[in-house]
């Protein structure tokens, strides 16, 4: 099933469920964080708990990588589409703050260390930033619905990469020592025409910003994000989003062949 859910193999990725099964002990599911809960909430509690926490992850990973919906997901599983809902939300929360504890950020030394030969031209390279879109659905307004304005569903499409980055907070993380170029493709502003060093540095950054493309395609590759983001899932866009981010560290080898270590 899609390579085992984004994952090379079976085997690959029951090395990740035995690198995370220790913590899994920590979850706290949405309906118990939420406090006080009505009978119903507590049989279809109760009745998600027949699952096994990694059938819990594997229904996670169905709904992010395959992008299967709640009901199918409750179909599959014998199990309420709510409950598949609160599987989700709940996973996506823990693995949110369970891989985000992971620090990412390399040191100048490391990265100048494993800097591709590609980069030489920008030997002081500490980080490349990049950006995409998901769509989500928004909500009406109670006068469209009294107006019986039928038009097809409205979304948005904010740029999920650079929330990230403002929630990462990365500032804290750059050195004085650090240098503050700024590598970036040239911009006509005013000018009818780029100078034709512009458009050779232009160029340039555009072959290493390549690499950084190929990896928002992994992420973008799970099928979640192939359509409108739905409403019940809305309100974790950003733990799921984050989740895609950190997996691709998990799943798959390097982005180019060449750069793979020996």
């Amino acid at each position: 099933m899609a390579c085992v859910l984004r994952f090379v193999t079976y085997e690959h990725f029951m090395c990740f469920w035995h690198l995370i099964e220790p913590s899994t002990s920590k979850i706290v599911s949405v309906s118990r964080a939420k406090g006080a809960s009505t009978d119903l909430e507590e049989k279809i509690t109760l009745r998600a708990k027949k699952l096994a926490p990694v059938d819990e992850l594997f229904l996670f990973l169905m709904h992010l990588s395959v992008g299967m919906t709640l009901r199918d997901l409750g179909h599959r599983f014998d199990i309420h589409r709510t409950t598949a809902s609160r599987i989700v939300i709940t996973w996506a929360n823990f693995l949110y703050n369970l891989l985000g504890s992971v620090c990412l950020w390399m040191s100048p030394e490391a990265v100048k260390a494993h800097l591709p030969c590609e980069f030489e031209k920008y030997p002081d390279t500490q980080v490349v930033i990049d950006c995409t879109e998901i769509r989500c659905a928004k909500h009406r307004p109670p006068c469209f619905y009294r107006a019986k304005c039928f038009q097809p569903t409205s979304h948005t499409a904010p740029s999920r990469a650079c929330w990230e980055w403002h929630h990462m907070e990365p500032l804290p993380l750059f050195q004085p020592s650090m240098q503050a170029q700024v590598y970036r493709p040239a911009f006509l502003s005013k000018r009818t025409q780029m100078l034709e060093e512009d458009v050779r540095e232009t160029q340039s950054i555009a072959r290493l910003r390549v690499h950084v493309e190929r990896c928002i395609r992994r992420v973008k590759e799970n099928k979640l994000f192939d359509t409108v983001i739905p409403l019940s899932i809305t309100g974790s866009i950003n733990q799921l989003f984050s989740v895609a981010c950190f997996l691709v560290n998990y799943q798959n080898g390097s982005l180019v062949k060449a750069w793979a270590i020996q």
